[in-house]
């Protein structure tokens, strides 16, 4: 990709005037305080990200630790509005389109809602003070971000199955864990529905998957779980946590296989066995989906950083006076050292 030019008219700020006469004269100025390639970032949207930002951390920290991981989160921020910039530009160089995926995400969060519709959605996002178009242009740049990181990141990643045996055989005490299994639920609920259309539709669900329907789409069909959107994950269940019911239909299941429907208290139930861990350090083999992911993602980070940082070298990036971008590429000791000389 060529590098990109701006012609940057005023600085520091944009001014936006409306066509009408009758408002030529009322202005409205917004202070820029970056600008990556075509796209701007303002004051207002700086803030309002850092608002964000604090009231997610004030959820784990309080007083004097929560002003020092403010700060330290904080340090990030215009560095991560900028990379969602420059993603979201690479999707459109790319020709990445996400408007099926968007229309599928916005029906599955009104599925979760028991929303009838995506106009009942659209009113229930209003009522939480937020502009429909924002509302669904955030989740197509978080679609479009996905889709560039997984094609120009993710595709380089690549973890052998060596380089997860060493990495296993060198970090075996963070794989130890007590025996249990893991699992993934499809609940039909008798407390939404009738006992007899809740059978109905395990019946119907259990049938789809046996008929070699992916889990994860049976469980956002059916299950009225609110885990139905993560492909029904409710976690690791320790040995002698589960009731005998279910601890009885699930011990001879392999991995990746599935019950019969349970009758239990809340409604109908299909269990999917993800993963079962013995007491202790497990074999390799037993882990060897965990340790790949844990690898995976360690490799991801920075290989998305250095990705991240030449695409700033292919792009134009402005920053107001008194702001830094922490994502640049910092210059070396040798190279510091060689323009002192």
């Amino acid at each position: 990709m060529t590098k990109r030019w701006l012609v940057v008219v005023g600085v520091g700020a944009v001014l936006v005037t409306a066509a009408s006469p009758a408002f030529a004269a009322r202005k409205v100025v917004e202070r820029i305080i970056a600008r990556v390639n075509s796209e701007i970032v303002t004051q207002r949207q700086f803030e309002r990200e850092r608002e964000k930002l604090r009231a997610q951390l004030a959820q784990q920290f309080s007083g004097a630790e929560l002003e020092s991981k403010a700060r330290e989160y904080g340090r990030d921020l215009l560095r991560d509005l900028i990379d969602q910039a420059l993603m979201v530009q690479k999707a459109k160089d790319l020709d990445i389109s996400v408007e099926t995926d968007l229309v599928k995400r916005l029906d599955e969060i009104r599925k979760n809602l028991k929303l009838a519709s995506l106009e009942d959605l659209q009113t229930e996002v209003e009522k939480q003070g937020l502009l429909w178009e924002d509302f669904k242009d955030n989740i197509r740049r978080n679609l479009l971000m996905r889709e560039v990181i997984g094609r120009e990141v993710g595709r380089t990643v690549i973890v052998s199955r060596e380089d997860a045996r060493k990495f296993f055989e060198e970090n075996k005490a963070q794989f130890a864990s007590p025996e249990g299994v893991h699992l993934a639920q499809i609940l039909i609920s008798t407390e939404k529905r009738k006992p007899g259309e809740a059978e109905a539709r395990a019946k119907e669900a259990l049938a789809e998957l046996k008929a070699g329907i992916r889990w994860a789409d049976v469980a956002k069909k059916y299950s009225d779980d609110p885990t139905a959107n993560d492909e029904g994950d409710i976690g690791f269940m320790k040995t002698g946590t589960l009731a005998p019911a279910i601890a009885e239909a699930i011990k001879k299941l392999e991995v990746n296989e599935f019950t019969e429907i349970i009758p239990v208290k809340s409604g109908q139930l299909i269990l999917k066995v993800l993963e079962r861990r013995s007491q202790g350090i497990p074999p390799f083999e037993e882990v060897e989906q965990r340790v790949n992911e844990t690898l995976y993602n360690q490799k991801m980070a920075p290989a998305l950083r250095e990705y991240l940082v030449n695409l700033r070298k292919e792009s134009y990036v402005y920053l107001a006076p008194g702001y830094v971008d922490t994502g640049v590429e910092l210059p070396s000791e040798a190279v510091l050292a060689k323009k002192g000389q």
